[in-house]
């Protein structure tokens, strides 16, 4: 509704400018009198003009683009607008002037042509003018911006600015489907998509704004090593590829800062989501950890798939709060029963088992800081070993049909008492006797933006300040999205069967330094120099890589190209099993060094043998 207020605005604003022109010309013509013999005709003559420039300035859409953005190019078109109208009415008039405006002098459109082209161009320049004024007299700081994307969405975006307020100036258009020199909607092009860090050095632009397809990973990177080499201080803002926007739909609302996710460039994930919608639809599903980053997405996943009854499991109050809220604002209709409840517990999770024969159990609850679990091993032994035990054993007692725990790279060779014991809690539940439930592992790396991982550690200092603290330089690890690693861990949980371990493909690993430098500079700042990295050295747990499998496992596919699943050729539980008896009576009696000889004997290919003990 506003855009046709606007332009009925000015189609008004230019008629007035086409009359007051007119009038003044006549006036200026006939020594500022209008008592002369050709004043009986002006109305005629003045109709005339009128139709004339209001076709001529709508066929160069004299009534669309900003004014605040007003160009050379703009004021290249008002003057050819003016000189063709001219010459029409100049036309008109000479043709008809013995029969309808005998004596009229042609010397009043030629002062008009002058009179008119300044009025037109004036008011456009004042506009911009005063608001640039108003700006600077308000305090308001400007964000220089420039757009990269083809002239239809840049139209799209420049339009939405044009109906919501912004602090942003978009000084131009990158695009290589319109030549430079041209203006869409007032605003010019300035160059080509692959410039845009050169463009943005020269004319001092504090924010790049790009547009699908120019938003891709290939390209926000390559645009980050150039305004690297350039030494060129510059945010970088993004519209994702949606549904709508293919449409030309952009919205303001839809800019979004550049993630580090966004720079992964991890194809979308194609899944039977058909398959999975079967397995859960009408099912009661209990989730553990439910108020987590993993098992909170696993909450809103689940429940779009329509079942039963969920049950979130959570030992804090404020993270159930949270998860229950949001999912009762997307599913209002879902059957949603909270507990507040110790996985240690075998009373709290019995008590979750009263609530309806539970059908799909997905364990996510665990602790998993590795500094952490270094000081507080009973904690570890007990939440992450003993938890898993307790749930596994109310699972086979209640007939649960599947358990699916969420495992980690971590627990590949350990270094650390958290990958340790992820270690013994797979073999916890892949070592029970066969029975009626079916227990599966689904084993993957790090996510992106989880609690307690680097990300959101990160930009925490770069908001402080700096400096980013790194353990160590040549740290790489596997990342994925919190929403990928959900929904392979539900086809994963669908396709598997009893006893499997299931391994998530992580794609290539990052380095983290890379990752830290990447996360100042999508802050607009410079790593080194704005903001300090230090090294701090590793801490104890920690190792500087994380494998997936070790050398005595192998993989087999599955129908889906990120989901594998462990060979069971041979005999993977070959080694000491899991003394959940002699587990409990260590943390009876306080030794520690007892749990840590517990995990070097029941893990062989561990890595912390020394240093456990």
């Amino acid at each position: 509704m506003l855009i046709p207020i606007r332009t009925g605005l000015v189609f008004f604003s230019n008629v007035l400018t086409i009359v007051f022109s007119f009038l003044t010309a006549f006036f200026f013509r006939h020594d500022f009198s209008f008592h002369t013999e050709e004043s009986v005709y002006l109305p005629r003559v003045l109709f005339i003009a009128v139709i004339i420039k209001v076709a001529i300035f709508l066929i160069f859409r004299l009534y669309e683009g900003m004014w605040r953005y007003v160009s050379i190019f703009d004021l290249v078109k008002i003057l050819l607008a003016n000189v063709i109208s001219s010459l029409l009415l100049l036309l008109a008039v000479f043709k008809y002037r013995q029969t309808y405006f005998p004596g009229f002098s042609l010397n009043v459109i030629a002062i008009d042509f002058l009179v008119c082209f300044f009025f037109m161009c004036g008011k456009r320049v004042v506009v911009r003018i005063i608001r640039e004024l108003a700006s600077r007299a308000s305090g308001i700081q400007t964000i220089r911006t420039i757009v990269v994307g083809n002239s239809h969405k840049a139209n799209s975006l420049i339009h939405a600015f044009s109906v919501s307020p912004s602090k942003r100036k978009i000084i131009g258009v990158l695009c290589d489907d319109i030549n430079m020199g041209q203006t869409i909607r007032g605003v010019p092009v300035i160059g080509i998509p692959q410039s845009a860090a050169k463009c943005a050095k020269k004319h001092r632009v504090s924010e790049i704004l790009l547009l699908p397809p120019y938003s891709s990973p290939k390209n926000i990177r390559e645009i980050m090593d150039e305004l690297e080499q350039r030494q060129t201080k510059c945010l970088l803002r993004m519209i994702p590829v949606y549904s709508d926007i293919a449409d030309g739909n952009i919205s303001v609302s839809h800019i979004k800062e550049v993630e580090i996710e966004d720079l992964l460039g991890r194809k979308p994930v194609k899944l039977d989501r058909t398959e999975v919608a079967a397995f859960v639809k009408n099912k009661n599903v209990m989730i553990t950890g439910a108020g987590g980053s993993i098992g909170s997405e696993l909450c809103r996943q689940i429940a779009s798939y329509g079942p039963a009854k969920l049950v979130l499991f959570e030992m804090s109050e404020l993270n159930l709060y949270e998860i229950h809220r949001s999912l009762k604002k997307l599913f209002p209709e879902l059957d949603i029963v909270n507990i507040i409840g110790d996985v240690k517990s075998i009373g709290d999770v019995e008590r979750s088992f009263q609530c309806g024969n539970i059908d799909i159990v997905y364990h996510a609850a665990a602790y998993k800081h590795v500094p952490l679990m270094e000081e507080n091993v009973p904690m570890a032994f007990k939440n992450n070993i003993l938890g898993t035990y307790c749930l596994a054993e109310c699972c086979e007692r209640h007939r649960v049909k599947r358990m699916v725990m969420i495992s980690t790279d971590k627990a590949v060779r350990p270094t650390s008492i958290m990958g340790a014991t992820k270690r013994l809690a797979e073999r916890i539940i892949l070592e029970r006797k066969k029975g009626d439930t079916e227990f599966m592992v689904v084993r993957f790396g790090n996510v992106l933006g989880s609690s307690g991982s680097v990300i959101p550690l990160f930009k925490q200092q770069i908001l402080e300040g700096g400096p980013v603290t790194l353990t160590s330089k040549n740290m790489v690890r596997y990342f994925m999205s919190i929403p990928e690693a959900v929904d392979l861990v539900l086809q994963a949980g669908t396709i598997g069967n009893d006893r499997d371990i299931m391994v998530l493909e992580m794609g290539d690993q990052v380095k983290i330094y890379d990752m830290a430098r990447k996360l100042i500079e999508l802050s607009g700042l410079e790593p080194d120099k704005d903001i300090e990295i230090k090294i701090t050295g590793m801490r104890p747990g920690e190792k500087e890589y994380e494998e997936l499998l070790t050398d005595e496992e192998t993989v087999d596919r599955t129908p889906y190209d990120r989901i594998f699943v462990f060979r069971k050729g041979k005999d993977r539980m070959s080694h000491m099993p899991v003394d959940v008896d002699r587990i409990k009576s260590c943390l009876e009696s306080g030794d520690i060094c007892g749990l840590k000889d517990i995990l070097v004997s029941c893990i062989p290919e561990n890595k912390f043998n020394e240093a456990a003990r």
